[in-house]
């Protein structure tokens, strides 16, 4: 992998994973993030100069050697209720240096599978990436884009997202995250310097019988589906409930509001892929999340 790329230095998540991997990766623009498997999760490296001969920042500067300081605030505290909503706040701070970016990913630690689902609040400022190469396609991580990576705050990357838990208690969760603190030199990666910080969060002893996916009540077929997706609540015991419909990056593609407890949705113009199903009441109250495959 070029030190330089695109005219663009000093910015990037471009580790490749393996060198089997080279040909996948392409170029990826510096500044609007990189490829996966870059946040020192089981299986995974970082964007260290250390780190090999594919290692693209840093020069030799160790991990976390630098005087900045990673954070990664949940707003749960330390543990999560099954089916809430939080916000996850990951943020780098550095005393002299002013660009940023990150990587982040939420692995149940029981098996290193990915587990959450990822809600964008900014996509002008972060974008959803799901590999399609590697060990670990099933992992799904959020990181900056180029408008993300000039903090609006002096010395302060931080961005934040909406998580929501899985539907029923998973055991305990770890966030696992990479940062950058970029000298934006926009002539080499020498001098930038990478951080990694990790935060694990148990089940609550609150509610974590009550909130079950087999109690949920709710039905979505077929899957895959193609054209119709039909959306079945088995118990309507709430009332202006909403069916959202989000792709892979967190984006609205479909809302329809329920007037009884199925309704159908065209799904005919949606691209193929995989898409998330949520049932709300409200802006903040999540009911249920169900993953579909459109096939059109």
């Amino acid at each position: 992998m070029t030190k330089k790329l695109i005219g663009i230095s000093g910015f990037i998540f471009t580790v490749i994973f393996c060198l089997a991997f080279i040909g996948n990766d392409n170029h990826v623009q510096k500044s609007d993030g990189g490829p996966p498997y870059n946040t020192k999760a089981p299986g995974e490296k970082t964007c260290s100069g250390t780190e090999g001969a594919n290692s693209c920042h840093s020069g030799g500067i160790p991990d976390n050697s630098g005087p900045g300081t990673p954070s990664i605030l949940f707003s749960g505290g330390t543990t999560y209720v099954p089916g809430q909503t939080y916000t996850i706040t990951p943020g780098i701070a550095h005393p002299t240096l002013n660009r940023f970016g990150f990587q982040i990913v939420s692995l149940k630690d029981s098996d290193n599978l990915y587990t959450g689902t990822i809600i964008p609040i900014d996509t002008n400022k972060t974008r959803v990436q799901q590999p399609t190469w590697g060990s670990y396609q099933d992992r799904i991580y959020i990181m900056h884009r180029s408008a993300g990576s000039y903090p609006t705050t002096p010395n302060l990357g931080q961005w934040s997202y909406k998580w929501v838990a899985p539907p029923y208690n998973q055991g305990k969760i770890s966030f696992y995250a990479c940062f950058l603190a970029a000298n934006n030199d926009n002539q080499n990666d020498g001098g930038d310097q990478t951080y990694y910080k990790k935060i694990t969060i148990n089940p609550s002893a609150i509610g974590i019988d009550a909130v079950n996916e087999s109690n949920i009540g709710c039905s979505v077929y077929p899957n895959p589906a193609s054209e119709l997706l039909t959306v079945e609540l088995s118990d309507l015991k709430e009332k202006d409930l909403e069916i959202s419909i989000l792709n892979m990056q967190g984006k609205l593609v479909k809302m329809k509001k329920m007037s009884g407890n199925k309704e159908t949705i065209d799904v005919g113009r949606l691209e193929k892929g995989l898409y998330s199903v949520v049932i709300s009441k409200g802006s903040h109250t999540i009911l249920s999340i169900k993953k579909v495959v459109i096939n059109n």
